[in-house]
């Protein structure tokens, strides 16, 4: 395979990991997760108008079409949880199989047309339609935002409609999905995780300067995620972020600090972080930061350093007693 194709390949599979990671919120709320440019699949072969006749969908009728419905979707998360949250070719056949369903649903719920229930389920249809036919598009869509929303909420108007709760399977889909996206690359609250470890501030505290001035205390864990790699957390934590404060005029680079006083609790967590941490284990550490003022917070910019520098988020940092 040549080098081009590889390119395209990762890229594809970096884009689908930074789209997944900006919506963790959403997805763990909807326990669904979507690519998504605009596509429907339910449009083709419908009765005219002239040859449907109006019937009735009762309410348990409507719950039966929503769980077919939502069952269609487990195993599409299923498959993209199984390629490790890439678009591969089981993805794109796991949607397109279950994009079929939705279509042979939908065109057999016309039937149903003027009936109150019929919108709720063809909503849900039609934006799980949109979604099924985006994993079956080539590269990332930049509409993702939209139709996962889409999704969202044609899947609570629902159920809230129905009274009926999530789907049980739709859901252990989507939750072994979020446990599987939770591990990408990102910031989430003051947790950085990059490709081979994760750092998390726990703490600050401000010292005086050994010479004049503050320094910021800054108490952290961190987690070697490595399958096969001893880390060093503080040269980690140096690859990984770069501490940075406003003043009135300018944006400055923290550098490291030098309190003026110590205690055996700073000694030791200082140690700590200049030894390599196994594979799975976890340790406290602590490093400090020479502050530029006392009046702005400080922001930690975080990026990947396994990963070619991609950036993953900020942390804001308020200073104690601020």
């Amino acid at each position: 395979m040549g080098i081009s194709i590889w390119k395209n390949i990762n890229l594809e599979k970096f884009q689908l990991k930074k789209i997944l990671t900006l919506n963790i919120a959403v997805l763990t709320v909807l326990t669904l997760t979507a690519c998504g440019s605009n596509h429907n699949s339910t449009s083709n072969n419908q009765p005219s108008s002239s040859t449907i006749t109006k019937k009735n969908m009762s309410d348990e009728q409507a719950k039966l079409e929503y769980t077919k419905s939502a069952e269609q979707l487990a195993p599409v998360f299923q498959s993209i949880t199984d390629s490790n949250l890439t678009l591969n070719d089981n993805v794109r056949l796991t949607a397109r199989n279950a994009d079929k369903q939705i279509t042979i649903y939908n065109n057999k719920l016309v039937k149903y047309k003027q009936n109150a229930n019929y919108k709720v389920i063809k909503n849900f249809n039609d934006s799980i339609a949109t979604y099924l036919g985006d994993i079956e598009g080539k590269t990332v869509s930049s509409s993702y935002n939209t139709d996962i929303k889409k999704v969202s909420n044609t899947n609570k108007a629902a159920y809230s409609k129905l009274g009926i709760a999530y789907n049980k399977k739709l859901s252990e889909a989507g939750n072994a999905m979020n446990a599987k996206i939770s591990q990408l690359p990102g910031v989430s609250g003051k947790t950085i995780r990059t490709t081979n470890y994760t750092i998390t501030i726990t703490s600050t505290e401000t010292t005086p300067h050994f010479e004049s001035g503050t320094d910021l205390i800054v108490y952290y864990t961190f987690k070697n995620t490595s399958k096969d790699q001893n880390i060093e957390p503080y040269m980690s934590l140096l690859d990984a972020t770069n501490f940075t404060q406003e003043n009135d005029t300018s944006i400055n680079d923290l550098i490291s600090g030098n309190p003026d006083k110590d205690s055996d609790e700073w000694t030791t967590l200082e140690h700590v972080s200049l030894q390599k941490v196994k594979p799975g284990a976890e340790v406290k550490c602590m490093s400090s930061y020479e502050l530029d003022n006392t009046d702005y917070p400080v922001k930690v910019k975080a990026v990947d350093p396994d990963n070619d520098d991609a950036k993953l988020g900020t942390i804001t940092l308020d200073l104690p007693n601020n």
